[in-house]
């Protein structure tokens, strides 16, 4: 699949109904991508905290449902009967009763999120029509409102899992399933293994409450989170790709070429494949005009080049480097090491805590900030 052009037909049934819900949602008929003022970025912050709210509300709901059914199973059967009739009548009560509460629980916080995910990219201008990047904008918001992994795929060639060993991509895919498979429930049956004392397991229940609630706060955070940063996305691209156009005539190709080289190995460095990459990529090959699938992909080749450009080009592409590090993210140690190295070809130092600074206003929606190298 290009990923220019991702295919809805080739989504899963919840992933279509979840960019369906998104565009009805959106009222917008053309782009209005700007910078986030602070009105705008109080709503978001309330909008973020209080799908978190719901979703404690949520799991202390569901906890009291499931531990009031257990309580009341206490009562009239036990999973400590001898007869195995029992145990089996107890766990399929228990089991039954508790995926019906929580299935009911999981729609009702992808609804919460969706909304808010939904009002989220209104605000920020961001368009989810058909064509080219809006629908990559519209599957990446999707997939962050249901907290699903985005697809381990190249983008233009460029696979940023090219140098992670396979049991490693396995061990991520076991840890994320994981994730979204780990509730209180699971918790609550290994302490009523370890906690054996009927004194003790009473509380259970209760304890099981708290722990539904946290979860849900947890993971619900981690999913607007993610959201945010990809509604922050495309305005940082966009004023990126504005600045690199009022550059391009003093690029000649192959410093253009060596610029998405860069990019290229930033996104290889990041071992993760963000729909933020996706929208980069789309922009800069148009923008510096070479064709997808020309690059080399060999980094360690490219030191030289880099030192032999002059001090105005050297500065643009530790700008490009600096934004294209903070679109998945918070940067990561693997991606401050690749932009120390890259400031130590130009001879120029690297400072964490300016790049920390830029982050957060990225993560404000104050797109690609006033950058330091020009």
């Amino acid at each position: 699949m290009d990923p220019a052009r991702p295919n809805i037909s080739e989504l899963n049934a919840i992933e279509r109904t979840a960019v369906r819900f998104l565009r009805r949602r959106n009222p917008l008929d053309e782009p209005r991508l700007h910078r986030w003022p602070e009105a705008e970025l109080r709503h978001i912050r309330w909008l973020e905290m209080s799908a978190v709210i719901l979703a404690a509300v949520s799991g202390i709901a569901s906890g009291a449902l499931i531990g009031g059914l257990e309580i009341w199973l206490n009562f009239t059967i036990t999973d400590t009967d001898e007869s195995w009739l029992r145990w089996l009548e107890y766990w399929a009560i228990f089991l039954g009763v508790s995926i019906v509460i929580s299935a009911v629980e999981i729609v009702f916080l992808y609804w919460v999120v969706l909304w808010r995910v939904a009002r989220v990219a209104s605000i920020a201008g961001l368009r989810l029509s058909e064509p080219e990047v809006e629908q990559v904008m519209a599957i990446g918001l999707s997939r962050s409102a249901l907290d699903l992994p985005d697809p381990q795929e190249p983008i233009y060639g460029i696979d940023p899992f090219l140098r992670v060993p396979r049991w490693k991509l396995w061990a991520y895919a076991l840890l994320y399933r994981l994730k979204i498979g780990a509730t209180s429930f699971i918790v609550r049956v290994m302490l009523r293994r370890v906690l054996a004392r009927a004194a003790v397991r009473a509380l259970i229940p209760l304890v099981a409450i708290a722990i539904y609630a946290v979860w849900n706060a947890i993971i619900i955070g981690w999913v607007m989170r993610a959201s945010r940063i990809r509604a922050a996305g495309p305005i940082a691209i966009e004023e990126l790709v504005q600045r690199l156009s009022r550059e391009l005539n003093g690029l000649d190709e192959p410093t253009r070429r060596l610029l998405l080289e860069a990019v290229a190995e930033a996104i290889i460095r990041s071992t993760n494949d963000h729909p933020n990459f996706v929208i980069l990529l789309t922009r800069l090959f148009h923008t510096l005009e070479i064709r997808p699938g020309t690059l080399d992909l060999d980094w360690p080749g490219h030191a030289g080049a880099i030192q032999k450009l002059g001090a105005r080009q050297q500065a643009l592409l530790l700008d490009v480097l600096q934004v294209a590090v903070m679109l998945d993210g918070r940067p990561r140690r693997r991606q401050k090491r690749f932009l120390r190295e890259v400031h130590e070809l130009c001879d120029r130092r690297f400072d964490p805590e300016s790049l920390e600074s830029h982050y957060r206003e990225f993560f404000r929606g104050q797109g690609i900030g006033e950058l330091g190298h020009s």
